[in-house]
């Protein structure tokens, strides 16, 4: 181009093609003409810059094409001398390619943005040759941190692993790299801003440049705590319920057991008469037994969640009960005192139930006092109103029994309070603790429709506060007389005993026979139908097993049913669980025996049920 005149001399093929126009068409014109320097004040000030350095240069031109398209060029001019005259030489790049390349790629880093700040979990991008970590807002909301303290190095990462994980985590991530593989994923403990450690899913995907080399990370992490804590619960869940399963099954064969026995020790009273040794013995013996089937009630009241008996209860009894079973078993440095209302409100529960729930506090108790202290068992009358309700989770209006268990221990850290009554979360030594002791407090007291809370103050103690609902109109039933020797006789009437333990069926056999009746037996249900058809109009009772072989006592009584839809039936099982009544008490049976049972209980039963007047006289 000529410098004077600034009219093109000569043009190469690529820059007529790049603008659309003729080689004739770019000979003669000016530069602006088509399409350069279209600015005339920057026209200007570029050959002004050029004639006096004898070179410009611009990385982005914009020009514009013979039919109007813009494009973007690389521009260079420099003023030589030729000959006599001089000449101004353009070299010009098109660079309208990468300009769409630069700008899809900061549209898709704007996205790529955009979408981290959009989902839940934490998404990073790692510049593998600056070394350079950028992290979405999701770092921020997850692991507390504000954005003035997250740095921009990959240290911030590194130095936030758990220091017994972050040897493993760090080069496990840098083997991923140096192997060139193109995905990385590890699970570890990461730090907050509160000093606790999050667990965390992290994954990353290892970009490569066109020489395969390792460039680039993006990745994400999840915070699954939470996940593995609701994981953690379902499977002691799934514990559990294996567990009640395996404790229903040992019940059964427990109670089993236990029956002949405790039906016998009547039959051993009897025959020994009044010789004081053997009376002894016997008591011994009963009190065993009962201990026993109290002990499987207990099992099966955590492991199956058995709701037992609701019989009005006077805590008070249960209270000194306890504190007499403690005081000489406890260490002689801890002290026990009762404060307890002589005016408390009667309440409907289990027992049994309750005095494992005041065994149980006593016991946390204990193991929080190592070196002595005081235990306090308290227990007043409340009231709560619906405000002062409403303060505490599971609470409701109304009027309570407060029974508190307070210790003078070393008291509960604050960030395990809310722990205390999982499953087997336990801070005592491996073998000193299981973790359902208190677990076992809650389950009860949440079955009698109460609940329990804590104060605790470390160095000083902690109380727990149980709250059971009371019943003050509530009468206590009366006692109920001994059974006079001629009302629990048997009047000659047949009874079929249906069972499929030996010992159960003789045991029951010669109980019965001694207070009068007449007996006949059966293995399962299949013989006892064979006998029933025999026999059905000389039969005024069918005793029967729920859980046999080959016919069960459900399908049993369903079969005498309707053989005789009138026919008296006691149904018995070592399991007394509401799903067994409930069995068969569709089957049209009302009357049901738990296992184990005495004699005199077994007299009593019949003799209620045959005393009874039948729905119809099938007879």
């Amino acid at each position: 181009m000529d410098p004077e005149s600034r009219q093109i001399i000569d043009a190469n093929p690529f820059l007529v093609q790049l603008l659309g126009f003729t080689h004739e068409e770019f000979l003669g014109k000016e530069l602006f003409e088509i399409g350069l320097y279209r600015d005339a004040t920057a026209s200007q000030s570029s050959f002004r810059e050029l004639q006096q350095t004898g070179y410009v240069r611009y990385d982005d031109l914009p020009l514009e094409t013979k039919d109007g398209r813009h494009i973007h060029v690389e521009f260079v001019s420099n003023l030589y001398q030729e000959g006599d005259r001089q000449v101004i030489q353009c070299n010009i790049r098109d660079i309208s390619a990468r300009k769409l390349a630069d700008a899809a790629l900061r549209e898709s880093e704007e996205r790529f943005k955009l979408v981290a700040r959009a989902v839940s979990d934490v998404v990073w991008d790692w510049d593998l040759m600056t070394d350079l970590l950028w992290w979405s807002d999701g770092f921020q909301t997850a692991f507390g941190y504000s954005a003035a303290e997250i740095e921009p190095g990959i240290e911030s990462w590194r130095e936030r692993l758990h220091p017994d994980e972050r040897q493993r985590v760090v080069a496990g991530i840098h083997r991923a790299i140096d192997q060139g593989l193109f995905a990385w994923t590890d699970e570890y403990q990461f730090r907050c801003r509160h000093g606790g450690y999050a667990l965390v899913q992290d994954s990353g995907y290892i970009i490569h440049d066109t020489a395969g080399q390792p460039v680039r990370m993006v990745g994400g992490m999840r915070d699954r705590t939470e996940q593995k804590r609701l994981e953690a619960q379902y499977f002691r869940a799934q514990r559990m319920e294996s567990i009640g399963t395996l404790a229903g099954g040992i019940a059964h064969d427990l109670n089993n057991v236990l029956t002949p026995i405790m039906m016998s020790i009547e039959l051993l009273r009897a025959d020994e008469g009044d010789d004081p040794d053997s009376n002894t013995i016997i008591n011994n013996i009963q009190t065993s037994c009962h201990r026993g089937a109290e002990l499987v009630r207990q099992v099966l009241s955590f492991a199956r969640g058995v709701e037992g008996q609701r019989l009005p209860i006077h805590l008070k009894d249960l209270i000194e009960e306890l504190r007499g079973i403690i005081g000489e078993t406890f260490p002689r440095d801890i002290t026990i005192a009762l404060r307890v209302a002589e005016d408390l409100w009667p309440m409907t529960g289990d027992p049994t139930q309750l005095h494992q729930v005041l065994l149980n506090l006593a016991i946390n108790a204990r193991d929080a006092m190592p070196h002595g202290g005081t235990l306090t068992l308290a227990a007043a009358n409340v009231a709560l109103d619906a405000q002062f309700a409403g303060t505490l989770r599971a609470a409701k209006a109304g009027r309570y029994i407060l029974l508190q268990a307070e210790d003078t221990g070393l008291g509960i850290p604050f960030g395990i309070r809310e722990r205390i009554f999982e499953p087997f979360f336990t801070t005592k030594e491996l073998g000193k603790g299981t973790g359902l002791g208190l677990a076992t407090v809650d389950a009860i007291i949440k079955g009698h429709g109460g609940f329990v809370t804590l104060d605790s103050e470390m160095g000083r103690g902690t109380t727990f506060n149980v709250y059971l609902p009371a019943d003050p109109a509530r009468a206590d039933n009366p006692a109920q007389p001994p059974l006079p020797d001629e009302l629990r006789r048997g009047r000659g009437e047949l009874v079929l005993v249906v069972d499929d333990e030996p010992a159960i069926r003789l045991v029951t056999q010669r109980t019965l026979e001694t207070l009068g009746y007449r007996v006949f037996t059966a293995g399962d249900g299949a013989e006892a139908l064979a006998v029933y058809a025999k026999h059905q109009q000389e039969i005024d009772l069918v005793l029967t097993d729920i859980m046999m072989p080959i016919l069960d006592g459900e399908a049993t009584i369903h079969v005498l049913k309707r053989l005789n839809p009138a026919v008296r039936i006691v149904a018995v099982s070592g399991l007394d669980i509401a799903e067994n009544i409930a069995k068969i008490t569709r089957a049209g049976v009302k009357d049901f025996l738990p296992k184990p049972y005495t004699a005199l209980t077994l007299a009593r039963v019949l003799r209620e049920v045959l005393d009874r007047t039948p729905q119809c006289p099938c007879r």
